[in-house]
């Protein structure tokens, strides 16, 4: 095979690498969903050793000139696997060239220095995929539970290294995991200051629970004027009309150093919620920001397509977008990390399959501070869909892991004033489901259930039930709310006394003093134990067969470059009891 078929062949699926490793005969271990396939023989491959030489060569004048020029959005790893990873980078296309303008090396070691070399490869970089470069790598040489380093070369220009950690073999006795997790980092908001402090952590992996992007740009009242998203390239002034222009989003907030650093130390799992298409989206409808012809009840299929592709190419999901299907089957987010016998990790989609909300499109009476309508009620309402809930009931109660961890985009237990429900777009606007899961969990007998939530912008910790109106049922399990690392939090918008682009939800309406937030909430929802929703940060899990411990950590600011952590508060429970000590 000459190097122009070799190229070729290449690219012909994007994801299709060379690889070989040093310590043993290439194979094809585990399944990824497009895994790299393994060559035992080099030369099949129609490369010399002079093509080899060249393709991995380190030129240190070049990497310390173009480096950061070449590689933008530095490199990343996600959906870690026993004997692999997702690797991923983009190369910037006016930067490609040399003898191979099309491909990408790579290389695994065991130490930072690269002295150990297990794997190495060449993969496509693929303009159709924004010259992206996303490798599921499996390899037999690669150890359970153990640390590895990575890296690209092109032309001689080496990328910034990093890390990533494989899985605990299944079902092994894991002492201790420690995961770190994230949500809703609206880039205008403010600086990522929390990622600042993520990055020097000690975990195992991140967990991204969603709104990775915001998908309106250009507002004059973005609070912090000195982080502005650069216009969209179809010149769209507020929102994406096409795949372009969620590209850009994801290359705008993937500049950041912060993320960068976060990317570059740990594997990501990593799942959507709503702003990686529109606010409060169900299917292919995008709710706000519209402009004609389009409105809150019109279908956009078109734009909800270049959405999911955008997010299959940027996020370091194991999820291949396949563009022969449609919208609604083109990608699939949900799907089941397991981390030794110790946890399972069940990651949910509940924005491609949910009902669109029950009482109407409008914010103010109807999806948010509503007393409700009759098809609130209805018992075929769903948010999962009948396949992905009849799945996840699967994998929750047929889990053997010590901690059955769901990872769950929005708030789970009920959010109300008095009579009055806050926020339809989460679980309580699907009560008659939430009501089904949760009862069949508990009649299978199911302990240390842990739903880990974003989406709201709040720090928050309470006890899950199948009745929440009993305050006698004992719990079933807890709910751990992470707050944002810099979208809007209740208290910064009842503050401004306007609706900001990342609000939770028009908090404004509230007629409530942030101060009194907390005790209000509680009042009224006595199954919540904590709130706090003027502050941003991350949480830090730490499992072991004894117990779960859960870190509530802030930023003292957003608005500038830099700023201290302090610790808000912790939480532990016991493993068999669904309560928090």
């Amino acid at each position: 095979m000459n190097r122009r078929r070799f190229v070729s062949s290449l690219g012909l699926t994007g994801a299709l690498a060379w690889l070989t490793t040093r310590t043993t005969f290439a194979q094809q271990t585990s399944g990824y969903s497009a895994a790299v396939p393994f060559l035992s023989d080099p030369s099949i491959a129609g490369l010399t050793d002079a093509d080899r030489t060249y393709l991995f060569q380190v030129d240190s004048v070049a990497t310390a000139q173009y480096a950061s020029l070449l590689y933008p959005q530095s490199v990343a790893a996600g959906d870690p696997r026993v004997d692999g990873v997702v690797l991923w980078t983009r190369l910037e296309p006016s930067l490609q060239g040399g003898s191979f303008p099309s491909l990408a090396a790579f290389q695994v070691a065991a130490d930072a220095a690269f002295s150990s070399v297990l794997l190495e490869g060449v993969a496509t970089i693929d303009p159709n995929r924004d010259n992206t470069v996303k490798l599921p790598v499996s390899h037999a040489v690669l150890q359970p539970f153990t640390a590895y380093f990575y890296r690209f070369l092109h032309r001689g220009i080496v990328s910034r290294t990093g890390q990533f950690k494989t899985l605990p073999l299944e079902g092994v006795a894991l002492q201790q995991l420690r995961l770190g997790y994230v949500v809703c980092q609206d880039f205008g908001n403010g600086y990522y200051t929390a990622y600042q402090h993520l990055a020097s952590e000690d975990v195992d992996f991140v967990v991204h629970l969603g709104d990775y992007i915001y998908e309106t740009i250009g507002a004059g009242f973005q609070q912090n004027p000195a982080r502005v998203v650069p216009p969209f390239p179809s010149g769209s002034t507020t929102i994406p009309v096409d795949v372009n222009d969620y590209r850009h989003l994801y290359k705008t907030y993937r500049s950041d150093m912060n993320l960068q650093a976060v990317h570059e130390r740990f594997a990501m799992i990593q799942l959507w919620d709503d702003h990686e298409f529109a606010n409060d989206s169900h299917q292919d409808f995008h709710p706000d920001d519209n402009t004609a012809p389009n409105t809150a009840d019109t279908p956009q299929p078109q734009l909800r397509q270049a959405a999911n592709q955008a997010w299959a190419e940027y996020s370091l999901a194991d999820v291949v977008f396949d563009s022969a299907k449609d919208w609604d089957s083109s990608v699939q987010v949900y799907r089941k990390i397991s981390f030794g016998g110790l946890a399972d990790l069940v990651i949910t989609d509940e924005r491609l399959y949910r009902d669109g909300p029950p009482c109407g499109n409008q914010e103010y009476g109807q999806r948010y501070f509503t007393l409700g309508c009759p098809a609130l009620l209805d018992s075929n309402r769903s948010m999962l869909g009948s396949t992905q809930k009849d799945w996840f009931l699967r994998q929750i109660t047929g889990s053997q892991a010590t901690w059955k961890l769901w990872a769950n985009e929005v708030m789970l237990m009920p959010l109300r004033l008095t009579a009055i429900y806050i926020n339809l777009d989460q679980w309580d606007g699907y009560p008659a489901e939430r009501r089904q899961i949760l009862s069949a969990i508990r009649q299978a007998g199911v302990s240390n259930f842990v739903a880990l939530t974003g989406d709201l912008h709040t720090f928050l910790a309470g006890y899950l039930k199948t009745n929440f109106a009993n305050l006698l049922e004992p719990p079933m399990g807890v709910e751990l709310m992470v707050g944002s690392l810099t979208s809007a939090n209740f208290a910064e918008e009842i503050s401004s006394a306007i609706d900001l682009p990342s609000r939770p939800v028009p908090a404004k309406q509230m007629g409530v003093p942030p101060n009194l937030l907390d005790p209000v909430i509680r009042a009224a929802n006595p199954h919540i134990q904590y709130w706090d929703s003027s502050t941003h940060g991350y949480g830090i899990l730490t499992l072991t067969p004894e117990r779960l411990t859960c870190e509530f950590k802030a930023v003292t600011t957003i608005q500038a470059p830099d700023a201290n952590l302090v610790p808000l508060k912790t939480f532990t429970v016991e493993a068999g009891r669904a309560r928090f000590v």
